[in-house]
């Protein structure tokens, strides 16, 4: 028999904070004890220097991160938060993903560390960076559809440091930035504007800054469509039903980066895997309810935003970047880098695309685990 690989940690369910009712379905899923927290700690317990670190997504499993083997190896113990939201972001509130986070450091802060270290990593980086904004200044009283949100300071304890790693910038600018342009009936996905197609051979690659240019203004104005839409159908359905009113939706092709057909990129400019994947059946932000969309997706709507809430915490800040990461294309790197302003001394860099391999590349990944040490501790 093949044995079962694993790797050694303790997990813990805590109690959540509540939210609106009707959020999730079943509701009770949103009222009952549903932040799984996975604690990668010594077996002696809670380190002298007492500092811990996290890792949360909104809705991506977290507990097998490959990044907490080499911190614990490093002393540096860890903590993953899976947020209520865990694989399934069609209902996801990033204010209750901010509670979610807000619970684990208290766990932790109750377990005994003093000292906090955010891995943002990747969509985790944004939620981290929202939650340490409002930790630090609660101004998300209410949820963008106009219901209070119910965050509280005393849920949201402010961490001491902030690692930046593979990070993009936040839901909202990420859809916005891989919405395909050529898409303006959201009801027929196959009639295609040719002047704003990326797989168009016509167009490109490689693609002209005249062309990159149009297609983010057609991005932006294909945003800005379905966020009015959602407003108006919103206010329609509380007319018919009340406060607690909602509705799914589909979005289709959500993965029309132009930087993606760089060769360098994820995708290694294969074009056919990411017409692939922008037509399948899945993607991001392919399924939202009206009022998810408005707290996750919606650009210039939502809370959460990267670049933005970094720039109004005060911890100091790590960035790392990996080379082959089309997230971390330079124009949306140098929105980080004003962000973060005098805090900002550098990217740390990585020859490596969005996800290091933990097994062919266990160097680099050792390298980084050391280099996060030594900035939290």
């Amino acid at each position: 028999m093949k044995s079962v690989k694993y790797r050694a940690s303790r997990s813990f369910l805590l109690a959540g904070e509540p939210g609106q009712p009707h959020e999730l379905y079943p509701p009770v899923v949103n009222f009952a004890s549903g932040v799984r927290v996975d604690l990668h700690e010594p077996d002696d317990g809670v380190p002298s220097h007492k500092t811990a670190a996290i890792f949360s997504h909104p809705t991506v499993p977290t507990a097998g991160f490959y990044m907490f083997e080499p911190l614990l190896k490093q002393g540096l113990p860890s903590l993953a938060i899976q947020t209520r939201f865990i694989g399934n972001d069609a209902t996801l509130i990033m204010e209750r993903c901010a509670q979610d986070v807000g619970t684990g450091i208290r766990f932790l802060k109750e377990r005994g560390y003093e000292r906090i270290i955010l891995l943002g990593f990747s969509g985790g980086a944004s939620l981290l960076c929202f939650y340490q904004s409002q930790a630090e200044n609660l101004t998300a009283t209410h949820l963008p559809d106009g219901r209070p949100s119910g965050l509280e300071p005393d849920q949201l304890p402010p961490a001491d440091k902030l690692v930046l790693f593979g990070h993009h910038l936040g839901r909202s600018q990420t859809l916005r930035n891989v919405l395909d342009a050529a898409i303006v009936d959201e009801s027929d996905p196959l009639t295609r504007v040719p002047e704003l197609d990326l797989f168009d051979p016509k167009n490109g690659p490689p693609f002209s800054e005249e062309f990159i240019a149009r297609v983010r203004v057609g991005q932006a104005a294909r945003m800005e469509r379905i966020t009015t839409r959602v407003r108006e159908r919103l206010a329609q359905l509380e007319d018919l039903y009340g406060p607690g009113a909602d509705e799914a939706f589909v979005v289709h092709r959500t993965n029309a980066d132009p930087f993606m057909f760089a060769e360098t990129s994820d995708f290694k400019g294969d074009a056919g895997r990411i017409r692939e994947s922008n037509e399948s059946a899945n993607g991001l932000g392919r399924y939202s309810s009206l009022r998810s969309w408005l707290s996750q997706w919606a650009t210039g709507v939502s809370q959460a935003d990267g670049p933005s809430d970094v720039a109004r915490t005060t911890i100091p800040v790590l960035s790392v970047v990996q080379s082959g990461d089309h997230r971390a294309h330079p124009e949306y790197l140098r929105l980080w880098e004003d962000a973060l302003g005098d805090r900002f001394d550098g990217h740390h860099a990585f020859d490596a695309t969005h996800y290091m391999d933990p097994k062919a590349q266990a160097e680099m990944v050792n390298d980084l685990a050391k280099l996060i040490y030594d900035f939290a501790v």
